[in-house]
């Protein structure tokens, strides 16, 4: 322990934030199933039983860690000046943002799209789990807001944007993982991370076109109607 205290002077962390550290390192290398709690308090300098002072158990770590690179994907997203760029580039910007975060924090974005599950979540604190739902809702918040601002200038119809927002980025996330995965036997990462660009293009003209605005059906039954009147032409009397 006196080890432990010393390199918590030397590096001006809380125990805490030791073990966070730690656990970053273990389960950026390994993943989660192959971190034990046992390593990362080795790794820390602290026993096994040390680390429990301070987490509830190996899921709350894990999802901690995950909350830091939501938090940084959240950051990134919020730097875009979105009100300021066109519809469609807001689009395109997204995706560029999104695979950026996936080529630079590989390992934020395995743990939480690949590795995190709601059932690691439900087993840690309130107040972690408080902060995963926060932080969710912020990063797809950014989404939505494209799609409500879609929505209201006309490119898509009056759909729930949730909905929209989720399609879209579960589509860009799957196809991302598929790049980090084995199947490079058949795509290399760039042919797969081309195709995430492709995919949400031909989601975004398939959600443009999944509906004609009302104004414009209306419009287009009107000019029907005109033209089988013509057509029939003035009834013949008896």
């Amino acid at each position: 322990m006196s080890g432990g205290g010393s390199h918590r002077q030397r590096q001006g962390k809380s125990r805490r934030d030791e073990f966070l550290a730690a656990a970053r390192r273990l389960l950026f290398a390994n993943g989660y199933r192959g971190t034990t709690m046992q390593q990362i308090a080795a790794e820390a300098g602290y026993s096994k039983r040390a680390v429990y002072l301070d987490y509830l158990n190996k899921d709350e770590l894990f999802i901690s860690v995950c909350t830091e690179g939501l938090a940084l994907l959240l950051q990134k997203l919020r730097e875009v000046p979105w009100d300021r760029l066109p519809v469609e580039s807001c689009i395109d910007r997204f995706l560029e943002v999104y695979i950026a975060f996936s080529h630079d924090h590989s390992e934020y974005f395995r743990m939480i799209f690949s590795e995190a599950t709601p059932a690691i979540i439900a087993n840690c604190s309130e107040a972690i789990r408080s902060r995963v739902a926060e932080l969710e809702r912020g990063c797809l918040g950014e989404p939505v807001g494209l799609m409500e601002r879609a929505i209201r200038e006309g490119f898509i119809p009056a759909i729930d944007p949730w909905e929209a927002a989720g399609i879209v980025v579960g589509s860009a996330t799957g196809i991302i993982l598929l790049s980090m995965g084995g199947s490079q036997t058949v795509f290399s990462r760039e042919t797969l991370e081309s195709l995430v660009t492709r995919a949400i293009r031909t989601l975004w003209r398939g959600l443009r076109s999944t509906e004609v605005p009302i104004r414009e059906k209306k419009q287009r039954r009107e000019d029907v109607r005109g033209r089988s009147d013509l057509g029939r032409g003035p009834r013949a009397h008896p």
